[in-house]
């Protein structure tokens, strides 16, 4: 009888992994790889993920969830004021340096998806679906505007911004550009037709 993986454990190797690929990314790293990167057995790391395709998906979701949660506590922390507003300091908050790993970490698994969409869709449904669904909910509270295409157009732009990021380096840029994004948020928040 197999013993079930302790999720603490699960969780803590979870965090190992993406601290140690975030600095050199997956490059086409094996299981076995990534636990001599991380000093462990690969058996370790199947034990708990069972396969690469899960650790994969894991780091994908462990991601994603830890900016909605940045989002959801900046929301509540700002409560006063408007979506434009609370996704800039969303921003100046994401885009700093020591960031900048897990962004590209991000992207390359995002490419990594892309590749074979049927084998990643817990991914896909994490940062699409998931995070699509969390923007409307929020234009939603804040508005009374229920739409899916404002918060895909929102989820573009700043999933476009960040590679702009990462691929320039330009701070400045960027962040005057999320400024200028933000105001058009706002005003369009205030002229939106209701139920788009």
């Amino acid at each position: 009888m197999s013993r079930t993986p302790d999720f603490k454990i699960k969780a803590d190797i979870l965090e190992k992994v993406i601290f140690s690929i975030s600095y050199k990314g997956l490059n086409n790293l094996s299981l076995r790889d990534i636990a001599r990167e991380v000093g462990m057995s690969a058996r370790m790391l199947i034990y708990h993920f069972e396969s690469y395709d899960n650790l994969i998906n894991s780091i994908f979701i462990y991601l994603s969830t830890r900016h909605k949660n940045m989002i959801k506590d900046l929301l509540t922390e700002n409560s006063d004021k408007t979506l434009g507003e609370v996704t800039q300091i969303f921003i100046e908050t994401i885009y700093i340096d020591e960031n900048k790993k897990y962004l590209l970490l991000f992207l390359e698994l995002y490419v990594k998806a892309l590749r074979d969409v049927e084998k990643y869709s817990d991914f896909f449904n994490e940062v699409l679906h998931n995070w699509i669904d969390e923007i409307e909910n929020i234009i939603s509270r804040k508005y009374g505007i229920k739409s899916k295409s404002y918060a895909s157009m929102i989820l573009s732009f700043y999933r476009g911004l960040m590679l702009e990021w990462l691929a320039s380096n330009d701070d400045k840029r960027i962040i005057e550009s999320s400024r200028l994004f933000s105001v058009i948020i706002n005003n369009l928040m205030i002229k939106a037709p209701d139920n788009k």
